[in-house]
C-alpha cells in the first residue's frame, strides 16, 4: 500500500499516511504541481522559476526555489517518496506514490475496454468510479501559465470521459436520471455541442420537450454570438428529428445522439512527444467564452525554426490537443517548402488538395488562386476547423489557405520567419533544454540508459547532437540498429566530428539530407557566406565583411537574412553563431573536414 496520495484533479492536496499535509503557499503549491506533472522526468530549476514567477522573476528566485523545494521535502520526510536534486534540476518519482490523475486514467482505460469486451453495466460503473475521483477544476487555485496548458488538457480529457459514458447511459435508457445533470452541465459548458445534444435528447425523450427545443435554441444564440457559427451537423440533425418528430412524420425515430465522424487526417501525436511546457502555455489559446472579443477567434498560429527542431511535431501534438474544440474537422497538409526534389506544393495544387480533404469534387476547379481561395472557404464557412500547414515555403505560400474566420484555428510550421502571415501568433522554435531532450532521449531508448553510471555517455550523446530532436531522435535509432553497441561506444563515434553526421542517420534519412534541404533553397551567394561563417566561432558584421570583402552594410543585411532562414542563430543584436550541426556540416560542404569514417 503507499504511503503517499497526491491529488491533483481539484485543489492541489498532499496526503502522507492519509492525512492532509499543509504545502504553504502558492509558490510550494505551483512548484509541486510541475514537478508532479512532469511524469517522473526532471524539471530544471529555471523551469521553476518561470512557473511561479513567469518573465519577472525577482533576483532571490533561484534561492527561493531551492527553499521551497526544501520545504517539500521535509513535507515528504518519513515516506517512501521524496524531490531528488540531480545538477541543476529535481525529480519527483511517483512509482511509489498514488497520483489521481493516473488512477482516473487507468480506470478509464478500464472502462474502454468493458465497452468492447463486456457487460454496458461494467463499462459505465468504472466511468463514473473514474469521474469520482474529480474535486473541481485540475489544479483550481493556482494561476502560473506553465500549468495551464497541462490543466486545460485535464479537464478536456474530464468532459470528454464524461461524455461517453452519458452516451452509454442514453442508449441504456436512462433518460430522466440524467437530466438535472446535463442541464448544469450545459450551463457550465454552454458552447459544447455534444452535451447540448445530450440534454436535447434526454428532455425530449422525457416529454420535456419544450425545454428541448429550447435547448436548441439557446445554443444556436450562444455559438452565434461567441463565435459568429451555426450548431454542427450533428445537433442541427438531431433538432430537425425532433421537428418531424412533433409533426408526426417520423414517429419514434428520435436515438442518442452520436458524434458524427469528423474529416480527420491529422497524423497520430507521437508517443514520445516531450517537454516544450513553455511553448505550450504560450501557443495553445484558451477556449472560448461567450461574450469573449472579437479579437479572441480567429488564429493563426506560426511556428518557425531550424529544420529537426520539432516544429511538425508540436503543430500536431497542439491539433490533437485541440482537436475536440474543432468537431468539423482537423485538416493536415504537408507544403513541402522545403524539398530538395519537386518543389514546394504550389498554391493552387494545396488549394484543391485542401478541397478534397474537406470533402466533396473537385471537378472543374477554377482558374484563379482567388476564386480557388473564395471556393475553400466556402466549403468550411460556418465549420469549425482546425487546419495544420506544415512546411511553408514562404508568407506568399500560406496566405490563401489560413482559415481565420470565426471558430478556426491555422497552425503553420516553416524553416523560414513568416512575416506576412496576417493576424498570425509567431513563435520561433529553439532546441529541446538539456532537461527535456535528456527525457526525449530515454523515452526513446525505453530508459536503457538512465542509471548514473551510463549519465556521463548520455551527456555526450546529447552534446553531440546540440539538443536537436532530429539529431536525438537518430542517435536512439542507431541503438536501437545496433543492440550490440553500448552507449559508449556510440558516445565515442559522434565524439568526432568527421563521423558525427554519418552516425546520426537512418537507411534513408538523417541529419544531412535535413540540413540540404536548407542550404539548397539559398542563393549561391548565401551559400558562400554560410561556408564562410562555420569557420568563424561567434561572427560579427565587421569581421565578416573584412573575410568577404564585402561592405558592412550589405553583410549585415544578408546575416539577419540568414537568422530569418533560420541557419544562423543571433544571440545579441550584431552577433552571430552557427548550431554546431549545421557549422559541421557546412565544413564537410566547404571540405575542411576529412571525410567521415564509414
Amino acid at each position: 500500500m503507499h504511503d503517499v496520495e497526491f491529488r491533483v484533479l481539484g485543489p492541489l492536496e498532499l496526503l502522507v499516511h492519509g492525512k492532509s499535509v499543509p504545502l504553504r503557499g502558492a509558490k510550494n503549491e505551483t512548484i509541486l504541481a510541475v514537478l508532479l506533472m512532469a511524469n517522473r522526468q526532471r524539471e530544471s530549476v529555471d523551469r521553476l522559476v518561470e512557473a511561479v514567477w513567469g518573465g519577472a522573476p525577482p533576483p532571490t528566485a533561484v534561492k527561493q526555489v531551492r527553499n521551497a523545494v526544501s520545504d517539500l521535502r521535509r513535507a515528504l520526510h518519513g515516506s517512501s517518496v521524496d524531490i531528488t536534486p540531480i545538477a541543476d534540476c529535481y525529480q519527483l518519482d511517483l512509482s511509489r506514490s498514488v497520483l489521481d490523475a493516473h488512477s482516473f486514467q487507468l480506470r478509464v482505460a478500464q472502462a474502454r475496454k468493458w465497452l468492447v469486451s463486456g457487460p454496458p453495466a461494467a463499462a459505465v460503473a468504472e466511468f463514473r468510479a473514474a469521474l469520482s475521483l474529480w474535486n473541481g477544476p485540475a489544479l483550481s487555485g493556482l494561476d502560473s501559465p506553465v500549468l495551464q496548458a497541462v490543466a486545460s488538457a485535464l479537464q478536456e480529457e474530464r468532459l470528454t470521459v464524461l461524455e461517453e459514458c452519458i452516451d452509454l447511459q442514453l442508449r441504456q435508457g436512462n433518460d430522466r436520471t440524467l437530466v438535472r445533470e446535463l442541464s448544469q452541465l450545459a450551463a457550465d459548458n454552454p458552447l459544447r455541442e455534444r452535451i447540448a445534444a445530450q440534454l436535447i435528447f434526454a428532455l425530449h425523450r422525457s416529454g420535456a420537450r419544450e425545454r428541448a427545443f429550447a435547448v436548441y435554441d439557446r445554443t444556436r444564440r450562444a455559438l452565434a454570438a461567441a463565435l459568429g457559427v451555426d450548431p454542427g451537423q450533428a445537433l442541427q440533425d438531431l433538432h430537425r428529428q425532433m421537428l418531424l418528430e412533433e409533426a408526426g412524420i417520423w414517429p419514434s425515430s428520435l436515438v442518442p445522439s452520436r458524434p458524427t465522424p469528423t474529416l480527420d487526417n491529422l497524423p497520430p501525436d507521437l508517443a514520445t512527444f516531450t517537454g516544450r511546457v513553455r511553448e505550450l502555455a504560450d501557443l495553445v489559446p484558451p477556449a472560448e467564452r461567450p461574450g469573449d472579443p472579437p479579437a479572441r477567434r480567429g488564429r493563426v498560429l506560426v511556428i518557425d525554426g531550424m529544420g529537426g527542431v520539432g516544429k511538425t511535431a508540436l503543430a500536431v501534438h497542439i491539433g490533437h490537443r485541440l482537436a475536440p474544440r474543432f468537431p468539423d474537422g482537423r485538416f493536415f497538409l504537408d507544403l513541402h517548402g522545403h524539398a530538395v526534389e519537386g518543389g514546394p506544393l504550389t498554391t493552387r495544387n494545396a488549394l484543391i488538395r485542401l478541397l478534397r480533404i474537406a470533402g466533396g469534387p473537385v471537378d472543374d476547379p477554377p482558374d484563379t488562386i482567388e476564386d480557388l481561395a473564395a471556393l475553400w472557404r466556402d466549403r468550411v464557412a460556418g465549420r469549425r476547423v482546425l487546419l495544420v500547414l506544415d512546411n511553408a515555403a514562404n508568407s506568399r505560400h500560406v496566405q490563401p489557405l489560413v482559415l481565420t474566420g470565426p471558430g478556426c484555428l491555422t497552425v503553420v510550421t516553416s524553416r523560414r520567419h513568416l512575416t506576412m502571415v496576417p493576424e498570425a501568433r509567431v513563435h520561433s522554435l529553439d532546441v529541446l533544454s538539456p532537461a527535456d531532450a535528456q527525457d526525449l532521449f530515454h523515452r526513446l531508448t525505453d530508459g536503457r540508459y538512465a542509471h548514473d553510471d551510463q549519465r556521463p555517455h548520455v551527456d555526450t550523446v546529447l552534446a553531440c547532437s546540440g539538443h536537436l530532436p532530429l539529431a536525438i531522435v537518430m542517435a536512439a535509432t542507431r541503438l536501437r540498429h545496433r543492440p550490440a553497441w553500448p552507449l559508449s561506444y556510440l558516445a565515442t563515434r559522434l565524439a568526432d566530428p568527421r563521423r558525427r553526421l554519418a552516425e546520426l542517420r537512418t537507411e534513408s534519412w538523417g541529419v544531412t539530407e535535413c540540413f540540404d534541404a536548407s542550404y539548397h533553397q539559398l542563393s549561391a551567394d548565401w551559400q558562400r557566406l554560410l561556408l564562410l561563417l562555420c569557420q568563424i566561432p561567434e561572427p560579427d558584421a565587421d569581421t565578416v565583411a573584412g573575410l568577404a570583402a564585402v561592405p558592412v552594410r550589405d553583410i549585415e543585411h544578408t546575416l539577419e537574412c540568414l537568422v530569418d532562414e533560420h541557419v544562423l542563430e543571433q544571440p545579441e543584436p550584431g552577433r552571430y553563431r552557427m548550431h554546431e550541426l549545421l557549422k559541421i556540416y557546412c565544413a564537410e560542404r566547404a571540405g575542411l573536414l576529412d571525410a567521415a569514417v564509414a
